[in-house]
């Protein structure tokens, strides 16, 4: 049982919510899920915490008709003013989700509307991950907008990875992430075998409604401890991404023929009954490079030297031939939207005799591909491109290390001990150094027009027998840029030409962030670096490249880059023309990932409809007709994938601390929050957090404007960028939660 010592710490994490009002004691037992024998010290600290009154701050009811006189202006003296503001009555709609701290909040569909913050009380019923209709209330001080559920529209947990927790002749299972902490009676199969705290695979039967408990019925048993398995099902689950294809599917990929059988038409080649003759590229050198672990390879590239410059031509897999518009592939394909990628395994958006068979650029067999050629002159500059079908077989399959390697050495042993490793051949190596000049003449020009360069590192997560045995940062060599200017060069390519014909078409969008998020972000990184504003004034994207700039190399690098990141807009899928801030572009869309990404199947059928093939024609269509809610369904799968990617590195992170706990790691402070901070370990790409209320040595006060936490009495400062040394206090794979424990902050370098 809690007692109010635990309840103190838990409203002291969650201090800005005290502000909130609240109709009764009541809402705050079903807020934070108070037990009957917990109330007496829950309410105690309450009352220690907001001595105003238990019950928070009530608004006042509004006087009954007829009571009150009228002012000049028409409002009854004595009557509540309007707190609702401008967006007061409006309704959004949007998905229910849960911050860092705690507090609920809707992200709208619309990504140009601001989040909305829903005080507990006004939940309705509605769970984190659910599709939701706010009415907004009103807007306080800072723009912020505050609104209730009025209706439930999705549900978006349908099934879920919990544990088993028995009580007397009653069966339970919690399910607990970041965001949810559920308790639901559950009915179990006859044949079920589990032990208390075991994990279990639950389907939600009954959702929960006022004055009645929801209800589950257990799927299977897991077993008692968490593996990559258990978190791969806990987060599909739970997010109800489509893990199996339905047999129709599986059915028409399995009579795609595996072989390209080609004959001679029109001065090309033609793979069965197509309109369109093919240019038969097989006599060039292209390669494919990507990473060691990948197995659809959707693009290949070749560079040939012409005249004094060159010609650069990037062949992307002929999805479109294979995968007939309206036909259950398409379907499921449009579905799911986009590949999900974990750490040990995907999610395809195609089958594999697709992805990983007669569409993926294997070397050493024929593809059909749609090639991009575009001429580099002999200073550097792109010319006008162009696009026709083709046939490649590629000459190599070579991974971002193996041409590193290569690059850095000149060593033509490209295979490195992988497996079917290439060897480089002469022809090939000096393609390569002529592509790595090429490339970074194409990274000067980008950044030179106004482009973002904030690149920044991902985890790389290693598996072993089911496990995470290591977390590291991933590497970034010149390979991976070659490789990225040249799609980059390639999508922008055709979203020109098409754009230029007025063809119905999905651009991929990145709008100019807000000006208030920019002047927010000025601020915070003014304090942080003790700067003024840069003196760089060409645009919006060279002032915020010119202030991460300035951090670059400095102890508030990281913070000041994902402070740059969260003033930005999410990138989207639309038909009209907005542009592409991030990368300074005018018109882009995505064409070179055709395997993984469904807008580029679709550009894929509108480039091949303008180039004559009439098959096409539909895709047209389809696009002028529900071009809008194309783009706003992929985009929303988009961000779907992203999140259940990073929910289950966050969990494979937690598992691997796990292991980890009391031991002792160097780490720096990456962000601050309410009721504490965070700390991310070096080397390690795991952050984990510090509570405030285990800081005994003094007592600590946020001060959002210095971002610090500064002790009462020592005056002790803990702020962003400080180096500390930390050790493992809890690691929580079901919330994907690491914390630590303060040991001591470590003297800055001089």
């Amino acid at each position: 049982m809690r007692d109010q010592a635990y309840w103190e710490r838990w409203l002291r994490q969650r201090s800005k919510e005290l502000e909130e009002p609240r109709a009764s004691v009541k809402d705050w037992y079903r807020e934070a899920g108070v037990e009957k024998g917990e109330r007496r010290a829950f309410k105690a600290a309450l009352k220690a915490l907001n001595p105003d009154g238990v019950k928070g701050k009530r608004e006042k009811k509004p006087p009954r008709r007829g009571k009150g006189r009228l002012s000049g202006e028409g409002t009854p003296y004595g009557a509540p003013r309007d707190r609702r503001g401008a967006d007061g009555g409006r309704t959004v709609e949007g998905r229910l989700r849960f911050t860092r701290e705690g507090r609920p909040i809707v992200i709208p569909a619309d990504p140009e509307t601001p989040i909305v913050r829903i005080p507990g009380h006004s939940l309705s019923g509605a769970w984190p991950k659910d599709r939701v209709l706010v009415r907004l209330e009103r807007r306080r001080a800072g723009g912020l907008s505050y609104g209730r559920v009025e209706r439930i529209l999705e549900r978006g947990i349908r099934t879920f990875v919990g544990r088993y927790a028995p009580t007397g002749n009653r069966f339970f299972v919690r399910f607990r992430d970041r965001e949810s902490d559920l308790l639901l009676e559950v009915d179990l199969p006859a044949d079920f075998s589990a032990e208390p705290g075991d994990l279990v695979l639950a389907e939600v039967t009954e959702y929960p409604k006022e004055g009645k408990e929801g209800r589950a019925r257990v799927v299977r048993a897991l077993g008692k401890s968490h593996t990559m398995e258990t978190l791969f099902l806990a987060v599909t689950s739970a997010m109800d991404l489509p893990v199996t294809f339905p047999d129709p599917v599986l059915e028409e990929a399995a009579a795609v023929p595996q072989a390209v059988r080609l004959s001679a038409r029109g001065g090309g080649v033609c793979h069965g009954d197509e309109a369109l003759p093919r240019v038969d590229q097989r006599d060039l050198p292209f390669v494919t490079i990507d990473g060691e672990d990948a197995r659809d390879f959707d693009d290949a590239v070749c560079l040939v030297r012409e005249g004094g410059g060159f010609r650069l031509l990037v062949a992307i897999a002929d999805v479109a031939h294979y995968i007939e518009p309206g036909s259950p592939l398409d379907r499921e394909a449009y579905l799911r939207g986009t590949s999900v990628y974990f750490p040990d395994r995907c999610i395809p958006m195609l089958p594999p005799e697709l992805s990983e068979g007669v569409c993926s650029l294997k070397s050493g067999v024929n593809r059909l591909t749609m090639t991009v050629e575009i001429p580099i002159r002999p200073g550097g500059t792109p010319g006008t491109p162009s696009f026709h079908p083709s046939v490649i077989r590629s000459r190599a399959r070579l991974t971002y290390d193996e041409v590193h390697s290569f690059l850095s050495t000149g060593t033509p042993e490209g295979g490195g001990g992988r497996p079917g490793g290439a060897k480089i051949t002469p022809e090939i190596g000096r393609m390569l150094r002529d592509m790595a000049t090429v490339a970074g003449g194409l990274t000067l020009a980008r950044f030179g027009r106004g482009a973002l360069d904030l690149d920044l590192p991902e985890a790389e997560i290693a598996v072993v027998e089911g496990m995470p045995v290591s977390v590291k940062p991933s590497e970034r060599f010149e390979s991976h840029r070659l490789i990225e200017e040249f799609m980059l060069l390639a999508n922008t390519a055709v979203a020109e030409y098409l754009s230029g014909r007025g063809d119905a078409f999905l651009f991929r969008i990145h709008e100019e962030p807000a000006m208030e998020k920019i002047e927010e972000f000025e601020v915070a990184a003014g304090k942080l670096l003790r700067r003024s504003r840069p003196t760089d004034r060409r645009g919006t994207s060279s002032l915020l490249q010119a202030w991460a700039d300035l951090a670059r190399g400095g102890k508030f690098e990281r913070a000041v880059h994902r402070m740059l990141l969260r003033s930005l807009m999410l990138a989207r899928y639309g038909p009209e023309t907005k542009g592409h801030f991030g990368l300074a572009l005018s018109r882009y869309t995505h064409f070179t990932s055709p395997i993984r990404r469904y807008p580029d199947l679709l550009v894929h059928r509108v480039l091949k409809a303008a180039l004559g093939d009439r098959g096409s024609a539909d895709s047209l269509r389809t696009l002028r007709e529900k071009g809008p809610e194309i783009g706003s369904h992929l985009s929303g799968r988009e961000r779907l994938a992203t999140e259940a990617e990073r929910a289950l590195e966050q969990r494979a992170k937690a598992l691997f601390m796990a292991g980890q706990v009391g031991r002792t790691f160097e780490g720096t402070v990456s962000s601050l929050v309410s009721s504490g901070f965070f700390v991310e370990l070096e080397g390690w790409m795991i952050d984990g957090m510090v509570h405030v209320s285990t800081l005994r040595d003094d007592e600590y006060r946020f001060s959002p404007d210095r971002m610090e936490w500064v002790g009462q009495y020592r005056k002790r400062r803990i702020g962003l960028g400080d180096r500390v040394r930390v050790r493992v206090r809890r690691a929580d794979p079901d919330r994907g939660e690491v914390d630590f424990l303060l040991v001591e902050k470590m003297p800055e370098s001089p």
